[in-house]
């Protein structure tokens, strides 16, 4: 009788997590039941700690890198007004400050060689180490060297932190789920490093933020040592064995992930295999294949409006320099609570970012909020031509940028990182994610460059409203070319990208030709 009843129990909540499934994710819904048998409870439980375990040291990284660029705003601040005996000219703080973002690309550069090589989980332990020295540097820095020298180091490692958050994310997570997780990673982990680095700045010394950095980077240094290598990149190196058992400590067992599993296997057995029998398994000779095809080109074009898009939104500027531009705004120089507002705000519209993507299609929440959030600058433009140097007026203004700043960290930002970690094939993604970055990155160090320049010339107003039309541009272009991703497989994307089709079992049923093109 008592059997009968555990059964009849197993069958009941095996019919509820059946209705569950539909809403929640899968993954997590199967673990409780299989919390409930002794024959898999161990092994499922697990995988879904490991996997929360794994997305939580991508986020405490995100949170670290957050905190190097939030950090940056109160040292140029602190230069600007030549605090503590050092004195440099404004070319030489522009320096300093636009540095780390120009050593980003040699970082991303790195990080492609490096990952393929030697898989994922190391790059983030070898990077972290010398962002540590970053710090230590820059604690003992009195002279211009001294700041160049430190921004170079921590420049490069951000750089490859950043590019390695961005696509090593989308591989340790599910489809269902992979857009969640990257808004976490991308853009809420970091947003709170960064208001962190933006409030020490204003209260404390740079030298002290300095010595806070160094925590959160040892972590940083550590946690990977336990990862589990990627399922994706064991994959693409024929490791098909490990692959399985990369995947299964890090998904539960459900149709869904064996799907997927299976999807990645005979995809990237497929590659090999045509590689093989067309002598083009060095990476040299695959890179070149690519670059003949139009897909690439046709990816590689969505990319730059992308990152035009990305570059013309602000965030890094805001985050690097945020007490300059709030201050030359509102033409005062006490800019705490109007730095906590839009940081809080920015913070919000990321925690928003991670809600609505599970209610509504990436396509739907892209392009509402980022029409939206073009709208709120244009009014912004419109209030700080016509301000009159109240109080409120100052208010307005920031409350509208701090509005604008919600948007688009509650759609674009996000969204726009989760679809770049998406659309280049798994094999070459590092090196094509190097080629790519080169525009994203010349981009936003331009806009850090020239901003005061731009600023001098046409004024805030004239600023924004230049991002604006750039930005609506990009959009346009965007919405023309992307499709809808969400609850794809890494796998269906590539394939779309190439194909025009989403099913990955009949492209690798299809004639030799058409077969190539994967």
């Amino acid at each position: 009788m008592s059997q009968m009843k555990t059964e009849l129990l197993l069958t009941k909540t095996i019919s509820m997590l059946h209705i569950c499934e539909a809403s929640c994710d899968g993954s997590h819904v199967f673990v409780f039941y299989l919390a409930t048998t002794s024959k898999y409870s161990g092994k499922y439980l697990f995988s879904t700690s490991y996997l929360v375990y794994v997305i939580g040291s991508l986020n405490w990284i995100s949170f670290s890198n957050g905190f190097v660029y939030g950090q940056v705003a109160g040292l140029i601040n602190s230069l600007q007004k030549q605090e503590g005996g050092i004195h440099l000219s404004e070319g030489q703080i522009s320096l300093i400050a636009s540095t780390m973002t120009i050593m980003n690309l040699f970082g991303t550069a790195l990080s492609a060689i490096i990952t393929d090589k030697l898989g994922r989980r190391w790059p983030f332990i070898l990077f972290s180490i010398p962002l540590m020295m970053n710090w230590i540097l820059l604690y003992y820095a009195t002279e211009l060297h001294h700041f160049v020298l430190s921004r170079i180091i921590g420049g490069i490692s951000v750089g490859a932190l950043v590019t390695l958050n961005i696509f090593v994310t989308s591989e340790y997570t599910s489809p269902k789920t992979r857009a969640f997780y990257l808004n976490m990673v991308t853009t809420l982990a970091p947003a709170l490093g960064t208001s962190l680095g933006h409030g020490i700045g204003i209260f404390l010394h740079w030298r002290t933020s300095a010595i806070i950095g160094i925590f959160p980077c040892a972590l940083g240094i550590l946690l990977p040592y336990f990862w589990e290598e990627s399922p994706h990149w064991l994959a693409s190196k024929g490791r098909f064995e490990e692959c399985r058992e990369s995947f299964g400590r890090l998904h539960t067992r459900t149709p869904n992930s064996d799907r997927e599993l299976k999807l990645l296997v005979e995809m990237e057995k497929s590659k090999l295999d045509l590689l093989s029998k067309s002598n083009s398994v060095s990476t040299l000779k695959r890179l070149s294949r690519v670059l003949k095809r139009k897909y690439f080109w046709d990816v590689f074009v969505l990319s730059i409006f992308i990152h035009a898009y990305l570059a013309a939104a602000g965030k890094l500027v805001f985050s690097i320099l945020a007490t300059v531009i709030l201050e030359e705004i509102t033409g005062t120089p006490d800019v705490l609570l109007y730095t906590l507002f839009v940081d809080g705000f920015i913070v919000i519209g990321s925690f928003m970012s991670c809600l609505l993507i599970r209610k509504t299609s990436m396509r739907t929440l892209l392009f509402s909020t980022g029409f939206t959030a073009n709208a709120i600058l244009i009014l912004f433009t419109l209030c700080f031509y016509f301000r009159n140097g109240q109080s409120y007026s100052n208010w307005i203004n920031v409350g509208l940028l701090a509005l604008y700043f919600i948007t688009i960290n509650a759609g674009p930002y996000p969204l726009l990182e989760a679809i770049y970690s998406e659309m280049f094939p798994l094999e070459l993604k590092v090196y094509i994610f190097t080629l790519s970055a080169v525009v994203l990155i010349t981009a936003l160090t331009l806009s850090i460059i020239l901003l005061p320049f731009i600023v001098s010339c046409v004024g805030y107003h004239g600023l924004f409203l230049m991002n604006t039309a750039i930005m609506s541009v990009s959009l346009v272009y965007i919405w023309w070319r992307l499709p809808e991703t969400k609850g794809k497989t890494l796998q269906e994307v590539e394939v779309y990208f190439k194909t025009n089709n989403f099913n990955v079992e009949e492209v690798l049923t299809c004639n030799e030709q058409t077969k190539a093109l994967i």
